[in-house]
């Protein structure tokens, strides 16, 4: 038996990756851009041909992928097919250390850039950083549904989930599950992009606004950007993309869930709401009572706030608003982050739940230590083995963001820069301390970082995409002896 499955899985996507690059390179032709031609040309050759050698030297009978292989399997993505994704930027970037950067970004949605916002990028290279951050957003919720929740990595757990199922169990069989969520995530980014469109963009700009917000990625490029289309329309529909990226998405995947699953989620959704409209209030009653506007100002202002709101709990970071708020409220909005099994980053609403029920649960033991409460919560057991696993999530996550924070602050920058590029980065909402700056803030985004230090946040976005803790199992030195 071939024990190197994820090897082999890994040939595959940098095939896609070479086929994708194809089409783009014809898309470049069209543009009558040759030299993108030729960056894409070189890109299909390379992807093609190192995917296709790891192809034929795995592929045989494989042993079932395991934990730690299935975790290592995501670790190859993440880190190995954007050496293949950089290739294009580099005719563009010069520096294929910033060109892997870029592609990093894009594939964990993080959203950061290199590139300064004012430099224009050719048209090819904006719609392959787009469908970069559009199949990040596929793959993050594949590896959920396939890997994370039925290994209950960070507390997410099969049996909260109901995704695979009896059937599938049986049969191993991913192709349904792959069928579900690519078909449904694309044909909702289809239909959000055609409302686009009857606001008034064009096609292009549509499509690549819409690619951005539903993986929430959150590309603020003013060259090609909503901003262009600046009416109420187009925002909301842009909000509701990040909506429906960062907590909605998963509603839509009824076929494998059962009705009270899809209630559980609901509740997650019902968060997410309750949080943006709570937030845009409190920050128009705080924007009315200082100012002194009028009600069809504080109107207005509100909208300003529910986007803001739902663009930072998305882990989008998109920027449409520039008057300064409060600030405070966006730190706990970007540590929380959207719904789980979405594409969205941070903790999740998920964990936030069991860490408030949890919480509801012990103060009433501490009142009333010989009353019978219950430790249940949906349908989990809020037991010590199961808060063991979310409290170890989140000290994991705390610890890697003071890390990468100690790390920014180490290259001389202040401390509110510092951790707010640490939260981007784990929180893979890297336009956060542009969305700061733009709020008034007085900090220095990702973007004038040197390289260096660029590349250490480039890991943390994908520890941060990789639920941080799910990694940490790959430090046992038995699993490496035994392959």
């Amino acid at each position: 038996m071939n024990k190197n499955g994820s090897l082999y899985y890994l040939g595959v996507g940098i095939i896609m990756v070479g086929i994708a690059e194809l089409f783009l390179m014809l898309f470049a032709l069209l543009m009558g851009d040759l030299r993108t031609v030729y960056a894409f040309a070189a890109a299909v050759i390379l992807s093609c041909f190192c995917g296709s050698a790891l192809v034929l030297a795995t592929k045989g009978k494989y042993e079932a992928l395991g934990r730690l292989d299935s975790i290592l399997l995501l670790v190859y993505f993440w880190v190995i097919i954007p050496i293949f994704a950089a290739i294009p930027f580099y005719s563009y970037l010069g520096s294929f250390a910033k060109s892997y950067i870029e592609a990093v970004s894009a594939l964990t949605t993080t959203g950061v850039s290199v590139i300064q916002y004012e430099r224009y990028i050719p048209k090819t290279l904006f719609l392959w950083r787009n469908l970069l951050a559009w199949s990040g957003g596929l793959l993050t919720i594949t590896m959920v549904v396939l890997i994370l929740a039925p290994f209950g990595i960070g507390g997410l757990r099969d049996k909260s989930s109901k995704f695979l199922g009896t059937e599938f169990k049986k049969t191993g069989n991913f192709a349904p599950i792959l069928t579900m969520v690519g078909g449904t995530y694309s044909l909702i980014t289809i239909i959000l992009m055609v409302a686009l469109m009857f606001g008034g963009a064009r096609a292009f700009d549509a499509l690549n606004i819409i690619l951005s917000t539903i993986s929430t990625t959150g590309y603020n490029q003013h060259s090609i950007g909503f901003s262009y289309y600046d009416s109420p329309y187009t925002a909301f529909i842009v909000m509701l993309s990040m909506f429906v990226g960062g907590a909605l998405i998963i509603i839509f995947f009824r076929q494998f869930t059962h009705a009270k699953t899809r209630l559980n989620f609901n509740i997650e959704v019902k968060i997410f709401v309750v949080i943006c409209i709570f937030f845009a209030l409190a920050v128009t009653i705080y924007n009315y009572f200082t100012k002194q506007t009028g009600l069809v100002d504080a109107a207005e202002y509100y909208f300003y706030a529910l986007f803001d709101a739902v663009s930072i709990l998305s882990t989008t970071a998109l920027i449409y608003n520039t008057d300064w708020q409060p600030i405070n409220f966006y730190y706990i909005l970007a540590l929380v982050g959207g719904a789980s099994f979405t594409t969205a980053g941070g903790m999740k609403l998920f964990r936030l739940l069991i860490f408030i029920k949890h919480t509801n649960i012990e103060i009433n033991q501490l009142a009333f230590p010989h009353s019978v409460t219950s430790n249940r919560f949906l349908d989990m057991r809020l037991d010590t083995k199961f808060m063991r696993l979310i409290w170890s999530f989140f000290i994991a996550y705390m610890m890697l963001i003071v890390i990468l924070a100690v790390v920014i602050a180490s290259y001389n920058y202040d401390l509110n820069t510092s951790l707010l590029n640490a939260i981007g980065a784990v929180a893979n909402i890297g336009p956060f301390a542009d969305f700061m700056l733009a709020k008034g803030q007085d900090v220095y985004p990702f973007s004038q970082f040197e390289t260096s230090l660029q590349m250490w946040l480039s890991a943390g976005m994908i520890l941060g995409r990789l639920e941080v803790i799910s990694v940490l199992g790959l430090l046992n030195l038995a699993y490496w002896k035994n392959r």
